[in-house]
């Protein structure tokens, strides 16, 4: 029985244990899903902490896009405000449709329409370019896809027709690819700008009084035709060189306001014998020149020129006076090969008419003269000189005057006048007049300058040395326009003044009125600079010019030297001395020295001393002399001239 329930006690053990072992091994399963369950609870965890940063991360992005479309909005409003309220047409296209992106209210005020009408019709904006510009404005549009920008100025039409400029500049945007995907542009009104312009030019390039061309546009229009004659042979021109006879008669008696309206009423009348190609210009003065263009011969010339002379048999009325007046008249024909087919002969070919003109002005009042071509002669013979004068400096040919200038208070002799002459080996002696003129064509006269003022520098330094009881003698050397507008000029100066040790007060330039007239802006502080060294500066020849008291004001002048033409009028005591009178009194006024050229007789040294103008200069003094010859005059110093 015992051993029974021993059997049975093991069996239910058994049963216990493995009731256990099934158990603890579902335990242990379920421990392994527990971790399991755990590990995917850490991995949820995470992932929810990661969708948490994420999510505060967009959070935050959307607030910044918010902003950003704020800031956007704010920049689109200021940039459409500014582009509303500029004066320029701010606009964009597509390139391929002429679709407009952009169009701001510009558009009215500079095209007079309406944005709508763009809007409604894509091609008014080349519909509205004025005629004569569209085809420079679609070659323009053309290169646009090239070059990729333009810059264009044209005229457009108006609702009421009325013509209007534009600058146009534009650039070709294109893609990654480089497709054109847009044109940006910006469209100005410049209507008013160019009129301001035309005006300008328009002044610039024509006279004053009368409108005509004046000498700078004529200059250009006779090398335009030069080059014309060079693309065809058989083309002529001629210059038709016009100067009134007696016009200073009629100034003198009625007044220069009426000789004005005689200038204007006369431009008129050459004008109606003119063809439609011609240009009548004015130069100045009562000097006119007429190019007559696409000529066979000078006989057509001369038929214009004896159409002038006769539409002047006609009075004019002036001031309720019938005038007559005739003109002389040059005239040259251009174009053919033997002799003006040049461009640097256009200064030649004015020359030569007025050559032509003042033969004719001899021969009579009324008259024309042809200058011939046989004159390319003369050309060769000025060439001639040149190539000598070019031997004559390496040779030092040159000697120098000088010409005393005297003090019409004192009688004695104030200082000098350098003079150049050119002492040829062949020829003997050669006055300036026949080479210095020729010099200036070259660049001979900058060193025939240099020389003459070193020379003349020098011996002034003896005299002073030899004669230091006469005071402060002075010399005054003539500088050419060349010499005076190139900037080495200062240097030269100081160069000479401290290899002579000559004081620059003891120096004085002498400047023609034509550099006057051509004066610049290097020319001005060159001349600056000169005063700067304490040297004077003097006007030669005033009152030849046609401008000389405009220029007053722009140098500061320190001497006056009246041209002999005035000075020789002074024949008699009773003859009228004005204009002499006028120009001292001027100069007294601007605080000037009057130096008169030309004195010949006692009757004008006297008759000037009395019109108080300081100093004198001529034959009726001193003839040039060379340095030895003035030598004895300074030794005579103290006995005054009779």
């Amino acid at each position: 029985m015992a051993q029974e329930k021993s059997i049975s006690l093991n069996s239910h053990l058994v049963s216990v244990e493995a009731l256990i072992s099934e158990h603890t091994e579902k335990l242990n399963q379920a421990k392994e899903h527990l971790q399991q369950l755990t590990i995917h609870l850490d991995q949820l965890t995470h992932t929810n902490l990661q969708l948490s940063e994420d999510i505060y991360h967009c959070q935050k992005l959307d607030e910044e896009l918010r902003l950003n479309e704020q800031a956007l909005q704010l920049n689109q409003e200021r940039l459409h405000s500014i582009l509303g309220s500029i004066d320029d047409v701010v606009w964009s296209i597509v390139p391929q449709t002429s679709q407009i992106l952009y169009l701001n209210h510009a558009t009215e005020t500079v095209y007079g329409r309406p944005i709508a009408d763009f809007l409604d019709n894509l091609n008014l904006w080349q519909e509205i370019i004025y005629a004569d510009d569209q085809q420079r404005v679609e070659e323009s549009q053309q290169l646009l896809y090239k070059t990729g920008i333009q810059d264009i100025e044209y005229r457009i039409l108006w609702p009421n027709d009325e013509i209007h400029w534009i600058r146009v500049r534009s650039r070709l945007i294109k893609d990654d690819q480089g497709n054109p995907i847009r044109i940006d542009g910006l469209t100005t009104e410049i209507t008013e700008y160019k009129q301001i312009k035309d005006q300008l030019l328009h002044d610039a390039l024509h006279d004053n009084l009368t409108g005509l061309p004046n000498r700078t546009l004529l200059m250009d229009r006779i090398e335009q035709g030069l080059k014309r004659c060079q693309r065809d042979k058989n083309r002529r021109f001629a210059l038709l060189f016009l100067d009134l006879d007696g016009f200073k008669l009629i100034n003198d008696s009625l007044g220069h306001l009426t000789g004005d309206q005689l200038l204007i009423i006369l431009s008129h009348r050459f004008s109606r014998c003119l063809r439609a190609e011609d240009t009548l210009s004015r130069l100045g003065g009562d000097e006119f020149v007429i190019l007559l263009e696409n000529l066979s011969n000078i006989d057509e010339a001369i038929a214009i020129a004896d159409r002038i002379h006769n539409i002047l048999k006609e009075p004019i009325l002036l001031q309720n006076e019938e005038i007559f007046i005739s003109v002389s008249i040059g005239i040259v024909l251009g174009g053919e090969q033997s002799v003006y087919n040049n461009l640097d002969q256009v200064a030649e070919l004015l020359r030569d008419a007025d050559t032509a003109m003042y033969r004719a002005k001899a021969k009579g009042p009324g008259t024309s003269k042809v200058f011939k071509p046989s004159m390319h002669t003369h050309v060769m013979k000025r060439l001639q000189v040149a190539n000598e004068l070019q031997r004559a400096i390496e040779r030092q040919e040159f000697i120098v005057y000088y010409q005393p200038i005297i003090s019409l208070d004192s009688d004695r002799i104030d200082g000098f006048e350098a003079l150049v002459r050119w002492q040829h080996q062949e020829k003997g002696l050669i006055a300036p007049t026949d080479f210095i003129p020729i010099a200036e064509e070259t660049e001979a006269i900058l060193k025939i300058d240099q020389w003459v003022l070193r020379h003349a520098c020098t011996q002034l330094g003896l005299w002073q040395q030899q004669f230091p009881n006469l005071g402060s003698l002075t010399m005054s050397v003539n500088l050419s326009s060349k010499h005076l507008a190139h900037p080495s000029l200062i240097e030269v100066l100081d160069e000479i003044l401290a290899e002579t040790g000559l004081g620059g007060s003891s120096l004085k330039v002498e400047i023609t009125e034509s550099f006057v007239m051509e004066q610049s802006k290097t020319s001005l502080d060159i001349l600056e600079q000169i005063k700067q060294r304490k040297i004077e500066l003097c006007l030669d020849d005033f009152g030849t010019g046609y401008s000389s008291l405009s220029y007053l004001d722009c140098f500061s002048f320190n001497i006056l030297k009246i041209d002999r033409s005035f000075i020789k009028r002074l024949v008699a005591e009773q003859d009228r001395c004005e204009i002499i009178k006028a120009i001292v009194d001027l100069a007294i006024t601007l605080n000037m020295q009057v130096v008169a050229e030309g004195v010949e007789t006692n009757v004008q040294r006297k008759r000037l001393k009395a019109l108080n103008c300081g100093y004198g200069q001529g034959y009726g003094f001193f003839p040039p002399l060379d340095s030895q010859n003035i030598t004895r005059l300074l030794e005579q110093q103290d006995t005054p001239i009779n």
